[in-house]
């Protein structure tokens, strides 16, 4: 239209866009995307666009032709997820076999059509393109997840979980703590663990480490902590300044979500993190407190001192990523369970990643598929890219530049020796080379005598062997600084004839 001079169109705008992970474009279930490199069938894109009207599903291969899937024109939509075909067992049986796949769209104007604004999840065959089940609610409705196992509505303080075959509610949450920012009520959906922002912290139920643990006490930590007041200092200009220039998020602050709270609950305490077992949880309402047990708490622990924004977990499931609303630093946690209770759970504090000293807005968090890299994006327009690795440790070339993931085997016991020191333990256990002290016949005899002469020092040799991980002293964390970080235009407008 620029080079032919003809006058432009009116275009639909779009409010959102994703690429959805679903059954049709999964490895796993499709055969014939497993000889990717000799026969070019790679799996196809799954885009999803949103509307001011409605919302369309493309069909993306590796051909480039588009194809629909879906179109619904009835209003905006919020939310959108292509459900996955559930897990199928001798207890329970998929209602919706013949439907299948099905779209979950969460519309201003439900199907009843007398429901409030984005208070109802319709449930779209695309197969036949028929509406097969319509799940209403009270309250608006701010996004939705799934798996194989649950779908997951999420309100403003209130999570419904839902079973995949048969969409009864299964449990719900209630003890949610509210977010002042672009997401309400921040959650993060693995395989099987569900991941939310609590209200209060129970001692009882508190796993060992988190933010606040021992392993906080690094160098590098210490010094973050002692750039407390100039950070403050920082984020108070950051704040006026974005607000002079307009671009802060309208929306409610946090004193005003906070004192909200306050009129119908005790005070609530910040950067709390639970993560449940959708599949051991008790059904109904789950609540921790001091009476209640710990069935289906799989972790309990302070991640930030500010309200959680956005969290996330890697793709095994075993690595959550947190931020809060300053957005200063993103934490990194390797979950520890333990199949008595969450209080004897470890919750490693591997990473913090520093993005930088001004206020920041997060409005999502990604993992590589082989978790060698984080990515997480602001409602500035920028991508911040950081190098971890999955058992923790300083990333460097060794650990980035090869194809495949240099585990802590690798790294650390053949580096320096120690398989042969632990071969030598576990074949004398009990006798001269005995490592526990008192139990060794002769001690001044025992190579490793100068070396072990405390159980302090054994337990810190023992943290770096395949020992039990669960206990004192847990690792120490590594703060990284972004690698990249990649700036996107916050308008189409801004971009030039030349650049574009």
């Amino acid at each position: 239209q620029a080079y032919s001079g003809t006058p432009p169109e009116e275009k639909e705008k779009i409010v959102w866009v994703r690429f959805e992970n679903a059954d049709l474009n999964d490895t796993s279930r499709n055969m014939e995307f497993h000889e990717i490199h000799s026969t070019g069938n790679e799996p196809p894109l799954l885009l999803m666009i949103g509307y001011s009207d409605g919302m369309q599903v493309w069909s993306i291969p590796i051909s480039g032709e588009a194809q629909e899937l879906f179109s619904v024109r009835h209003g905006p939509v919020r939310a959108a997820r292509i459900l996955p075909a559930p897990q199928i067992s001798a207890q329970k049986c998929d209602n919706f076999a013949e439907k299948r796949p099905l779209l979950g769209v969460c519309k201003s104007i439900g199907s009843s059509g007398t429901s409030p604004p984005y208070c109802c999840v319709d449930l779209y065959s695309l197969r036949t393109g028929e509406m097969v089940k319509s799940i209403q609610f009270k309250t608006p409705i701010y996004d939705l997840h799934c798996n194989k196992r649950i779908l997951v509505v999420v309100l403003q303080e209130k999570i419904a979980a839902f079973d995949s075959c048969t969409f009864t509610k299964k449990f719900f949450v209630t003890s949610c703590y509210p977010c002042p920012g672009p997401n309400m009520n921040p959650i993060a959906l693995g395989s099987r663990w569900l991941a939310y922002a609590e209200n209060k912290l129970i001692r009882c139920h508190q796993s060992r480490g988190g933010a606040c643990g021992d392993n906080i006490q690094s160098y590098t930590a210490t010094v973050i902590s002692a750039a407390k007041t100039i950070k403050t200092g920082l984020t108070m200009v950051g704040k006026v300044v974005t607000q002079l220039t307009g671009t802060l998020p309208s929306g409610a602050t946090e004193e005003e979500i906070l004192a909200h709270s306050n009129l119908r609950r005790s005070p609530l305490v910040p950067g709390i993190v639970t993560i449940i077992d959708t599949e051991t949880v008790a059904e109904g309402q789950v609540l921790v407190s001091e009476d209640s047990d710990s069935d289906g708490i799989v972790a309990h622990f302070p991640a930030h001192e500010k309200p959680i924004c956005c969290m996330a977990f890697n793709p095994s499931g075993m690595l959550l990523v947190t931020t809060d609303t300053l957005g200063h630093d993103f934490h990194v946690f390797q979950i520890l369970t333990h199949p008595w209770s969450s209080s004897q759970s470890a919750v490693h504090h591997l990473y913090t990643l520093h993005r930088g000293e001004t206020e920041a807005k997060v409005q999502d968090i990604s993992f590589s598929h082989d978790c060698r890299w984080v990515v997480v994006s602001t409602l500035r327009g920028t991508s911040h890219v950081f190098p971890i690795n999955p058992y923790g440790g300083q990333p460097c070339v060794r650990t980035h530049m090869s194809p495949r993931v240099v585990n802590r085997m690798s790294r650390f016991q053949k580096s320096a020796g120690l398989e042969e020191i632990e071969q030598e333990l576990t074949s004398k256990q009990g006798g001269r080379c005995s490592p526990v002290p008192g139990l060794s016949s002769s001690p001044s005899g025992s190579p490793l005598h100068g070396k072990l002469n405390s159980q302090d020092t054994y337990n810190n040799f023992t943290n770096n062997n395949p020992g039990n991980p669960r206990l004192l002293p847990l690792p120490s964390l590594t703060v990284v600084l972004p690698l990249a970080q990649i700036k996107q235009p916050m308008t189409l407008g801004t971009i030039t004839k030349r650049t574009g």
